[in-house]
């Protein structure tokens, strides 16, 4: 076949492991950070839970794909070490789908992309304040997802040798696997937007300190550059199926570790961004303090320094940070300085 003769399917075999192998480790060094955040706020703040649906969520996505990469190696050694031994040995292998390994490898991905999608439409439920009506649409693409997901499974299972996943009876599925966990990507993506920019603009009003101005446009920018690399992938992924090239299985072993590079890196945001606009709040108290300390009130020409007078100001602020604990900032503007006057003989 023509996608043989440009690009054989061992070569594309070979080429998705280093790509997943690399993305693999990618994805480890973000969970490490992602789950020490996690931890790390838990000890030092009592007011900050552990958000165990982040770490539960986050640590089922890394074993999965660990599973997927070592499913990919076992291939790979069957293919290129037991199979290389024939003449076309290791294309041959690799086209019969219906080899336990290849079907387990399917069903680790399509386990990964309901994990994702499943918390996915747990965040746009939590952004929109546990309304239940905003669940109809994802929950019943999450079922899709599923039922697909569990047809793909058994029809690669049934395939001949010979067309790998471009078998005709495989097409209709895979092709509906995609797309449906594409809609649910932009479906959630698009109303979480739309939630964060409706209480941005009703909140706008009571802000009275510039980080807090912009707290929702960072969560909405994280969400919306995640979405947008995994819908990226999901889109490649379906445009080299469609056109019938093994590039395919390069995508589709690349997107195993990008679920969980995009979902980490939410976490990595977010949970990095209150520390920073704590610094910065106890920069700028420090500043002003520092500005008035020292300086002099002169009333009818006579010089009187300023005393201290402690003010303790509390400032709370709650972000939705998309599944994140909710938590709070205390700004204390100690040591300001007003003027008053000691009483002196004319």
């Amino acid at each position: 076949m023509s996608r043989n003769d440009s690009f054989p399917l061992a070569m594309a075999e070979i080429v998705a492991l280093f790509m997943e192998s690399m993305l693999f480790g990618a994805f480890s060094v973000l969970y490490v950070i992602a789950i020490w955040i996690l931890l790390y706020r838990k000890r030092i703040s009592s007011r900050v839970r552990l958000n165990r649906m982040l770490f539960l969520t986050s640590t089922t996505l890394w074993f999965l794909c660990s599973a997927h990469l070592t499913i990919v190696v076992i291939r790979a050694v069957q293919g290129f070490a037991v199979g290389g031994e024939h003449p076309d040995g290791a294309n041959d292998y690799y086209s019969r789908v219906s080899d336990p390994t290849e079907v387990a490898k399917d069903a680790v991905y399509n386990l990964t992309t309901f994990v994702a999608d499943s918390f996915v439409t747990y965040r746009l439920w939590i952004v929109w304040n546990r309304t239940w009506w905003i669940l109809i649409v994802p929950s019943i693409l999450l079922l899709g997802t599923a039922a697909v997901g569990i047809g793909v499974c058994v029809e690669i299972a049934r395939t001949e040798v010979g067309s790998a996943i471009f078998a005709p009876n495989l097409q209709p599925w895979i092709r509906s696997f995609f797309t449906i966990s594409l809609a649910t990507t932009l479906f959630v993506t698009v109303f979480i937007a739309a939630r964060l920019i409706w209480a941005d603009r009703q909140s706008r009003e009571l802000r009275a300190m510039g980080s807090a101005a912009n707290s929702h446009w960072k969560v909405l920018e994280t969400i919306i550059q995640s979405a947008a690399i995994y819908s990226a992938a999901l889109v490649s992924s379906i445009g080299t199926y469609l056109a019938g090239s093994n590039a395919h299985y390069v995508c589709l072993d690349c997107i195993q570790p990008l679920i969980g590079i995009t979902f980490t890196l939410i976490i990595i945001r977010i949970g990095l961004a209150p520390a920073v606009d704590n610094t910065v709040h106890r920069g700028a108290a420090h500043d002003v303090h520092c500005s008035i300390q020292g300086q002099l009130r002169t009333i009818g020409g006579h010089a009187y320094p300023l005393q201290s007078l402690v003010i303790d100001m509390s400032m709370g602020r709650t972000q939705d940070t998309t599944g994140c604990d909710d938590s709070s900032l205390a700004v204390d503007l100690k040591s300001m300085v007003v003027p008053h006057p000691e009483t002196q003989e004319a």
